[in-house]
């Protein structure tokens, strides 16, 4: 029996190097690469080696018995050369109507150090975060983990009457970027924020350019979450999740959110369409 496939993860932990540790994550489908420009931006990939690695990417894919299906593809920078790691593409969850099924996210964990980079370090720094949610999710009694882990940090507002109120910014996912839609705005850490941003981000912001949508960039706050109307969370394999419910960090639930609204679906479609278009910076 053959052993399972090295799982990103797996790869990418596993790996040696002196100098790098950058990565990148895409979705590849055949011979397209979606947002090719955008992780060669990320990675500093030089002019000279574009399209060496472009080649490199898709020999890759070709190598799997299933062309034709998208492949989630991982390269990483160490030292003066680029790794190539492809794995099947996760399917989404669907619910029982055929729609992506919502997921629960917890509210633990300090701002990244480093935000503005995908750099393997994070996937240590992280593990201590997923413990501790493993282990809330066990401690009352969930059936399934929670979907994401959500980055936050305390600030404080002061009200009209000179009173400091606490607040608490929710700033992105372990492996995502966390979006809030609220009365025809969709709010998200903008680019002074301690958030990554993600390539299906990105594709997310350039939907809701086309479609109209206004953006807000200041990270949406837990004791505002009556009044949100949806939730969710991007990334490559995930692309637009609503989030059904969000916990605090001691696994009490502070928010049941609503069904999800049109728009979300309207979004994934848009986001769908726009996988072919090469990055520019978005607005901020």
């Amino acid at each position: 029996m053959n052993p399972p496939p090295m799982t990103p993860r797996e790869f990418l932990t596993s790996a040696q190097w002196a100098c790098g540790g950058e990565y990148t994550c895409m979705r590849v489908t055949g011979d397209h690469i979606d947002l090719w420009e955008f992780h060669c931006c990320r990675l500093g990939v030089p002019v000279d080696a574009v399209e060496r690695l472009r080649q490199q990417v898709v020999d890759a894919v070709r190598s799997q018995a299933e062309v034709a299906a998208s492949w989630m593809v991982t390269v990483l920078r160490a030292d003066d050369k680029f790794l190539v790691h492809v794995y099947k593409m996760p399917s989404l969850r669907l619910d029982g109507t055929g729609s992506v099924a919502p997921i629960d996210v917890l509210v633990y964990g300090a701002p990244r150090s480093n935000a503005h980079i995908k750099h393997v370090q994070w996937i240590h720094d992280r593990s201590p975060i997923e413990q501790h949610a493993r282990a809330v999710a066990a401690s009352v009694g969930r059936t399934e983990p929670f979907g994401e882990v959500i980055l936050h940090c305390h600030t404080t507002y002061t009200s009209a009457e000179g009173v400091s109120i606490p607040r608490t910014e929710l700033l992105e996912g372990l492996i995502t970027n966390f979006f809030v839609w609220r009365q025809g705005t969709l709010h998200t850490g903008g680019n002074d924020d301690a958030i990554l941003h993600g390539s299906t981000r990105h594709l997310v912001l350039l939907a809701c350019k086309s479609l109209s949508i206004p953006v807000l960039f200041t990270p949406p706050c837990l004791e505002d979450a009556a009044h949100w109307d949806a939730a969710f969370v991007s990334s490559v394999v995930k692309v637009v999740v609503p989030v059904r419910a969000i916990y605090e960090s001691n696994g009490e639930m502070a928010r049941l959110l609503p069904s999800p609204p049109p728009i979300l679906d309207t979004l994934r479609a848009a986001v769908r369409r726009l996988s072919d278009v090469e990055a520019n910076p978005p607005p901020q």
